[in-house]
């Protein structure tokens, strides 16, 4: 056997489970929703941020392409003379010679961005220090002269101001940023070239500047590869990473590709981070930068409010736990009660009355199961009285069969036989005495006897309902009731060819038979109409007099034996009868009997 599960609990579990799916769907529609956003805003600052680094490295470098270009078209028809000295706080270069411009010196005083100038004339390299405090020259190493023979070696080919990457020497690990340019005279001829170090630590002043400020945080950094993606700016995380910090990313790749654009990635640590990258525009320079912060630290506001939607969803569960059982509990405590009544009400029990608690379709279900509880207690009442009657009017109807025929019997065959029986004994006394004409009046007594016979027994069943229908049987019994009663009897007849089932012929004939015997003994009518109508779907019956009229208040005719068994009858077929008075007083009886 199935398992019955109560609606409580169905109600319970499914307002639970729509409250759960809500909260799931409004909690991940918000994560979802600001998780994107934060990964928008985290991605537009990253791009800011590139974009204000990518401006200042190129105009950091354009700058001090300007400044070596400024320095290299210099009156330098004299003998150089080079010294540094400390002007205003910061180290610069000062070049002292007849007619060199006095001005020039200020190009190296707003920052402290080269390391060493060289200059060369023909095979002769003098190396000049910026922080060296004495004018001296200092000596140049064999790296150092490889590594400016091919800065230089560019400078003489294509006679311009040459940009010269990263590059470190054979015993060297340091890595060297030139910028070299000829040496011009006022002829333009040139016979000599200057090359100026960049100090890495200026670009790594630029590219780490503000770091805190510019929403980078403790994992967030704006760096510089080369194409042989190796580091060009110091890493936040690794020392001397400059020329040794492989940068193997799928970032960096694509930002070569002169790409740009956002996107995660995981880089040069092995962390998953947000990055947004593009190339440089730099002469000479094949270098792009990467703004990138570790995933997680961006995520962190996403976190929290993943953090608080868990805590606040498990809070919004338990009173909606708390809420389901109350709505449940309101909703299917009537449902129950009415189960609960229904009950009983299968087990006979049509006393339960339910209290009607709310307004809504609940309490007109309780009101229209009170009303249906009273209609099945009037209804059983009403069956039981018409058991009662139908039971009732059964025996009294045998019972009146009985007296009938008793009477008949007694009245009329018992009398007949009697007189034939002593007609024939009297005749057999007499012996010679019986004559043509007294055996003749013994032959009528005999057919007397055998008309009152048939007599009873048409009463009982008409041989003609079964030989030849309905039609035929009540036109003899309107024909014998004119013959016999003195009353007219009109029988009008209009019923389609068809065969009819035998019950149903036998209890039309029958409430036809009862309906004219009521006209016949109570109507004191002088004619009666009876019409028969039918079609292939119903029979219509219909019974008038002209006599002084049937009273439906009167108790002897609610109560009477013939006029219930006519009802009876009637149901029985599934049919309607109505029994009326007539416009000109009267009595009619319509019967309609339905065919299928």
């Amino acid at each position: 056997m199935q398992t019955q599960t109560s609606i409580y609990h169905k109600l319970i579990l499914y307002i639970f489970l729509l409250g759960i799916f809500v909260i799931v769907a409004v909690s991940l529609f918000s994560f979802i929703t600001a998780r994107n956003a934060i990964l928008e805003r985290t991605f537009e600052q990253l791009t800011s941020l590139r974009v204000a680094k990518k401006g200042q490295i190129e105009q950091f470098f354009n700058d001090r392409i300007k400044e070596v270009e400024l320095f290299s078209h210099q009156d330098i028809s004299g003998v150089f003379k080079f010294n540094a000295k400390h002007l205003e706080g910061s180290i610069s270069f000062n070049l002292y010679r007849e007619g060199m411009d006095s001005n020039f010196e200020k190009f190296f005083r707003t920052g402290n961005y080269f390391e060493k100038v060289y200059i060369v004339k023909g095979v002769q390299i003098e190396c000049f220090v910026f922080d060296s405090i004495s004018g001296k020259s200092f000596s140049v190493s064999n790296d150092e002269k490889q590594l400016l023979n091919q800065v230089l070696s560019k400078v003489r080919i294509e006679n311009k101001i040459v940009l010269q990457d990263y590059s470190t020497g054979i015993n060297d690990s340091s890595a060297h940023l030139f910028i070299a340019s000829p040496l011009f005279d006022f002829q333009q001829i040139t016979s000599n070239q200057v090359v100026f170090e960049l100090r890495a630590s200026a670009i790594n002043n630029t590219m780490k500047s503000n770091e805190l400020a510019n929403g980078l945080g403790k994992s967030g950094e704006v760096y510089l590869v080369g194409p042989d993606l190796l580091m060009r700016s110091e890493s936040r995380f690794f020392e001397k990473s400059i020329m040794h910090l492989p940068i193997k990313t799928e970032t960096a790749r694509i930002a070569f590709d002169s790409i740009e654009g956002t996107r995660q990635n995981v880089d040069y640590r092995g962390i998953l981070t947000l990055s947004s990258y593009s190339p440089l525009v730099l002469p000479g320079l094949n270098w792009v930068i990467i703004a990138e912060i570790d995933k997680k630290e961006a995520m962190k506001p996403v976190y929290k409010l993943a953090n608080e939607i868990v805590f606040l969803s498990i809070f919004i569960t338990l009173i909606l736990f708390v809420v389901s059982y109350i709505i449940s509990r309101t909703i299917a405590r009537p449902i129950i009660e009415l189960k609960n009544a229904t009950i009983k009400l299968q087990k006979g029990d049509l006393d339960s009355v339910l209290h009607i608690k709310s307004n809504d379709e609940l309490g007109e279900l309780t009101e229209n199961f009170n009303l249906m509880t009273s209609q099945l207690k009037a209804q059983q009442i009403e069956i039981k009285e018409r058991e009662a009657r139908m039971f009732s009017s059964f025996i009294d109807g045998q019972e009146d069969e009985r007296q009938r025929l008793s009477r008949e019997l007694h009245d009329g065959l018992g009398q007949l036989i009697i007189a034939t029986k002593l007609k024939t004994e009297t005749m057999v006394n007499l012996g010679s005495g019986i004559t043509s004409e007294s055996i003749v009046r013994l032959r009528s007594m005999f057919d007397s006897l055998v008309d009152e016979v048939r007599g009873i027994s048409n009463n009982l069943m008409p041989p003609v309902l079964q030989e030849f229908g309905l039609e035929i049987a009540l036109k003899q019994i309107c024909n014998d009731i004119t013959k016999h009663s003195g009353i007219n009897v009109i029988f009008d007849s209009q019923m389609p060819a068809c065969e009819m089932d035998m019950r149903l012929t036998t209890y039309t004939f029958r409430i036809a038979q009862e309906a004219l015997n009521n006209a016949v003994k109570h109507a004191v009518a002088s004619e009666i109409i009876m019409t028969l109508i039918g079609n292939e779907k119903m029979i219509n019956l219909m019974v008038q007099d002209d006599g002084i009229g049937i009273n439906l208040a009167d108790p002897c005719n609610q109560n009477g034996r013939g006029l219930n068994s006519m009802c009876e009858r009637v149901k029985l077929l599934n049919g309607l009868i109505d029994i009326s008075k007539g416009e000109n007083n009267g009595t009619i009886v319509s019967v309609k009997i339905p065919l299928v």
